[in-house]
C-alpha cells in the first residue's frame, strides 16, 4: 500500500470569487506563530498550493487559504491565504466565506448572548474579528475588522495602457494595492472588459514596483505591491463606486474586495470623501452583489493616519473535496499555461 496524502476541502464563492478552504490533511508543527506556519508550508507543503490553484485541479483565478490551528489562546485559528503564484498576506472576501463556512460545519466557537458568533483569526498582516450571523436554518453574513488600513502615498503618475497617465493612490487595506480612477465611458468595468484590466494591472504593477520601495511601517515581511484596482462610479445609485482588482499574474476579483473595501475606504477618508460612521455599498466586476464598509475609527500604523475598516457581505457553499496528492504524479502538483 502506498502512502499517499489527503487533502479536506470546502469550496464556497463570494459573489463569484472562489474561495478554497484547506481544512484538513496538513500535520502543523506545534509551537510558532503566524509567520512560522507560513514558513513551513513553503518548505514543505508548497505543492499542495500549486496542486489545487493550478490545474488540473484548480484554474488561473482560483483563490484559496489553509485554515490553521491558533498560535495562542487569543486566536480561534489561522488564516494564510494563496493563489496559483504565491501566499498573500489577507484576504477579505474570503475572511467573509470561511467565517460562514466555520459556522455553518461546527468549526467555530458557540455564539455569543447577542446570537453573533465571533471568530479572532491571525493574520501574516495582525488579527481579524468576524462576526458571523445565523440561525438554525441559515448562515447569513460575515462581517469583520481588518487590520488597520492606510495612504502612503497619493497622486502617483502612471502610464495605463490605452489610457495615458493617470494618478494612483497607494494604500494599505492588509495588502498593498495602487488604485487607480478610470473613465467609464472608455473603460466600464464589467465581464467583457477583463482581459483590458487583467493586462493594464500587470502593466501598472511592473511600473511601480521598479519605481518605488514599498514597505509596510510595522511588518517589514509585508512588501511590494501585489495589487491595482481600477474605479469609477457605481452601477445602483447609492454605491460609492464599482471596482476590480488585478493581483499577482493578472488575476481578477470577481467580488467587490474585502481588502480592496477596506484600502478604498481609507483612500476616500485621507481625501475628507468619507466620514467615519458612513456605511458605503461596493460592487465589483461581477456586480452581482454588494460589501458594506464602514469606518469604525481612526488609528495611527508607524506614522501614518489609519482607519479602522469593517467590512460586509455573504457566501455561498457549493462543494466539497477530498484530494489525492500522489508524489509520483507530477502534472497533478499543477501546472500553468499562459
Amino acid at each position: 500500500m502506498n502512502n499517499q496524502q489527503f487533502l479536506d476541502v470546502i469550496y464556497t464563492h463570494t459573489e463569484g470569487e472562489p474561495t478554497c478552504i484547506v481544512h484538513g490533511g496538513i500535520p502543523y508543527p506545534f509551537g510558532g506563530d503566524i509567520l512560522d506556519k507560513r514558513r513551513y508550508l513553503q518548505q514543505h507543503h508548497d505543492h499542495v498550493r500549486t496542486s489545487l490553484m493550478r490545474e488540473p485541479r484548480g484554474h488561473q483565478h482560483m483563490f484559496g487559504v489553509f485554515l490553521t490551528p491558533p498560535s495562542d489562546a487569543d486566536h480561534d485559528a489561522g488564516m494564510l491565504w494563496i493563489d496559483g503564484e504565491q501566499f498573500v498576506d489577507m484576504c477579505g472576501h474570503g475572511t467573509i466565506a470561511l467565517s460562514m463556512a466555520m459556522v455553518a460545519h461546527r468549526l467555530a466557537p458557540p455564539p455569543q448572548e447577542n446570537g453573533l458568533t465571533r471568530i479572532r483569526f491571525e493574520t501574516t498582516a495582525g488579527t481579524v474579528v468576524s462576526e458571523v450571523k445565523a440561525d438554525a436554518d441559515k448562515v447569513h453574513w460575515t462581517r469583520f475588522e481588518n487590520v488597520p488600513a492606510f495612504v502612503m502615498e497619493q497622486d502617483i503618475p502612471v502610464n495605463v495602457p490605452g489610457l495615458g497617465i493617470l494618478k494612483a493612490d497607494l494604500v494599505f487595506g492588509g495588502n498593498f494595492f495602487a488604485i487607480i480612477r478610470v473613465p467609464a465611458d472608455k473603460q466600464p468595468i464589467c465581464p467583457e472588459n477583463g482581459s483590458y484590466f487583467s493586462h493594464a494591472g500587470q502593466a501598472v504593477k511592473a511600473e511601480l514596483n521598479a519605481r518605488m520601495e514599498i514597505r509596510h511601517p510595522t511588518h517589514p515581511h509585508i512588501n511590494g505591491l501585489n495589487f491595482v484596482t481600477f474605479w469609477h462610479e457605481g452601477s445602483q445609485p447609492d454605491s460609492l463606486y464599482r471596482n476590480v482588482h488585478v493581483f499577482s499574474d493578472g488575476k481578477l476579483d470577481r467580488s467587490p474586495g474585502g481588502t480592496g473595501t477596506s484600502a478604498m475606504m481609507a483612500m476616500f477618508h485621507a481625501r475628507n470623501e468619507l466620514e467615519v460612521g458612513r456605511p458605503i455599498h461596493s460592487e465589483g466586476l461581477l456586480g452581482s452583489g454588494r460589501f458594506t464598509g464602514e469606518i469604525l475609527g481612526e488609528t495611527e500604523i508607524g506614522g501614518y493616519r489609519a482607519i479602522r475598516p469593517s467590512v460586509q457581505g455573504t457566501a455561498e457553499l457549493i462543494g466539497y473535496a477530498k484530494w489525492l496528492i500522489d508524489a509520483r504524479d507530477p502534472v497533478g502538483r499543477g501546472f500553468v499555461i499562459r
